[in-house]
């Protein structure tokens, strides 16, 4: 898989995706995955039910953008198709979140490794010394399965922080060591 970034504000391609900047104009698209009510089977109380909550989320990666450099991206194959959104956010404990979601249509073409083979890649180029982490729920083991493949490993599991269905727990990954402060966010935030 080739990947190039141009600028930051610029295009990567990989062999069958075009990543751009999240920006106001892909909110409609965004909302259309985040509302989706498919998209959120894993955990059915983080669907988006109102456009305000999408504008706030597109607003916040925007913003994570203009601070690190790097941000989610929308994502579309080469003819333009609308996929999703996804790529690596900065947290305040200092790692890359590896994190993406996909419209049902695009399920099972290995977009999702695809794109987040390029995520590691620039979040390595922009931030050399910040780990990738990623943050699941045992029962998206599609998900996981994606982490692995992109050089995460599992280090913790455990109860989740979010409202997660009963016996669901949280897990946490990362391509590196993690400091005992990054861990403890992590741990906090599954």
């Amino acid at each position: 898989m080739a990947h190039q970034l141009l600028t930051p504000q610029q295009e990567i391609r990989t062999d069958r995706l075009v990543l751009t900047p999240l920006t106001p104009a892909d909110i409609d698209d965004v909302h259309a995955v985040f509302s989706d009510a498919r998209t959120w089977g894993h955990l059915p109380s983080g669907r988006h039910t109102d456009r305000a909550t999408t504008v706030d989320l597109v607003q916040r990666k925007i913003g994570g953008r203009a601070r690190y450099g790097l941000g989610s991206w929308t994502v579309r194959t080469t003819d333009g198709a609308f996929v999703g959104v996804g790529g690596v956010d900065m947290t305040t404990a200092g790692v890359w979140n590896l994190g993406y979601r996909l419209a049902p249509a695009a399920w099972g073409n290995g977009y999702a490794g695809e794109l987040a083979r390029a995520a590691v890649a620039e979040a390595h180029r922009a931030a050399p010394c910040a780990p990738v982490t990623g943050r699941v729920l045992t029962n998206n083991p599609a998900s996981a399965a994606v982490l692995r493949k992109v050089g995460l490993s599992l280090v913790w599991q455990g109860s989740a922080s979010v409202a997660a269905p009963d016996g669901v727990l949280g897990q946490v990954w990362t391509d590196r060591e993690l400091t005992d402060d990054q861990f403890a966010w992590l741990v906090r935030n599954a």
